[in-house]
């Protein structure tokens, strides 16, 4: 909902404003020109400010929530690598986390890189990544 009103109070705003800008550039405007040109700024940069900055805290929310995803997801492999002595399976990891069992093996392929892990394959096939705690 806010979303829809940012978007509206932005385009309203910029309609208002465009009025502005088309007087300004008339041959001899008339009172009632200058009058909407006026009314123009009055209206419009408000109305593009507000919903500019309804904009921007929306897209701020959501960087922020993304931003606490990410270091839940790190506390949690935190935690399970130390509650393993460093072994993790990708399973263990996606249940762990609520995350999909491909991105989990997505995150923990980079991190396997990052951290310079090894990984073991189990006699039924599973692969283990082993990361070196000291």
């Amino acid at each position: 909902m806010r979303q829809v009103f940012a978007g509206i109070l932005f385009s309203l705003g910029f309609i208002f404003l465009a009025v502005t800008v088309s007087v300004v550039f008339t041959k001899n405007p008339t009172k009632d020109d200058k009058s909407a040109a006026l009314g123009g700024v009055i209206i419009g940069v408000p109305a593009t400010a507000t919903g500019a900055l309804l904009m921007w805290g929306l897209r701020k929310k959501t960087e922020d929530e993304e931003s606490d995803r990410l270091e839940k997801i790190e506390r949690t492999f935190l935690e399970l690598v130390e509650a393993n002595n460093g072994r993790v399976t990708a399973l263990k990891f996606a249940i762990a986390s609520k995350l999909s069992l491909e991105e989990s093996k997505r995150y923990l392929d980079k991190r396997a890189v990052m951290l310079n892990a090894t990984f073991e394959v189990t006699e039924e096939g599973g692969v283990n990544y082993y990361f070196h705690l000291d």
